[in-house]
């Protein structure tokens, strides 16, 4: 009897034990979205030209140019909560202030999203920079990417979300894993280069009627259509051609999607 009343006792304080240590799988399917979200709001000097790195695992993206040499970084919590395991000691999820990093130096301007143990909290961008700008690279995991009213050269990497171009000038190196793109280019000039990759998803180029640019476009399991004589018969699932005298270079893949080319005068706002 003895003997039984001491095992029970044992197994008894071995699951206390267990249980001060780890706390279960937060089921975060009731949580949604926290209102009024921790807010990061920096602004700082940061001269035209200048290149800006963003690192963000989960939420949607907004850079915008604007007329002064500052650029201004502001981050909030978006509310999405994802579930994991949470250890004593580390907190479930982290406000903004402590989760964004900042550095500048040299012309270059880093922003980076720390990782959190056993869990991520969306945190949603808003960077206002000057006009003229390198964007090389913004990468994100889940989320949305609009850049609008910039122009120089922008390198984006999007696994799992949609990236919105509006009014940009220059070179452009976009890339998505399960998402579509819409893109309006204008001004474009000798030497720019136009790379939109999507694994999952569509493409939508808008150009001015009096681009010059040689394109290439695959859509191996869509189609590519045109509003554009690129000197073939469309739509058709792979197209090569010239528009104009062919100074830019842009080259569209839509791996699972189709691909359309339009003029931006007909772009429906």
């Amino acid at each position: 009897m003895k003997k039984n009343i001491f095992w029970i006792l044992a197994v008894a304080v071995a699951g206390l034990a267990f249980s001060s240590c780890i706390v279960a799988v937060v089921d975060t399917s009731d949580l949604g979205r926290y209102p009024g979200g921790e807010e990061f709001r920096k602004l700082l000097p940061f001269q035209a030209g200048g290149t800006v790195l963003l690192d963000n695992a989960y939420g949607n993206i907004e850079i915008y140019g604007w007329d002064r040499n500052e650029a201004e970084v502001v981050a909030r919590e978006a509310g999405t909560v994802r579930p994991g395991f949470y250890w004593l000691g580390f907190p479930g999820w982290e406000g903004a202030q402590s989760r964004v990093r900042v550095d500048s130096f040299d012309g270059l301007l880093k922003i980076q999203t720390r990782k959190q143990e056993g869990s991520e909290r969306s945190l949603d961008y808003l960077l206002n920079l000057p006009v003229s700008v390198v964007i090389n690279p913004v990468h994100c995991l889940e989320g949305n990417v609009l850049l609008s009213g910039l122009y120089g050269r922008a390198v984006l990497d999007v696994r799992k979300g949609d990236i919105r171009v509006e009014n940009f000038s220059g070179s452009l190196d976009a890339s998505l894993g399960r998402g579509s793109a819409d893109v309006e280019l204008l001004d474009l000039r000798r030497g720019d280069e136009v790379r939109i990759t999507s694994t999952v998803g569509d493409i939508v180029l808008y150009l001015e009627k009096n681009v010059s640019a040689r394109l290439e476009a695959s859509a191996p399991l869509g189609r590519v259509e045109s509003d554009f004589d690129l000197g073939q018969k469309l739509p058709d699932q792979k197209v090569k051609g010239q528009i104009g005298d062919g100074q830019a270079l842009i080259s569209l893949a839509a791996m699972q999607g189709r691909i359309s080319i339009k003029n931006v005068r007909d772009q429906t706002r």
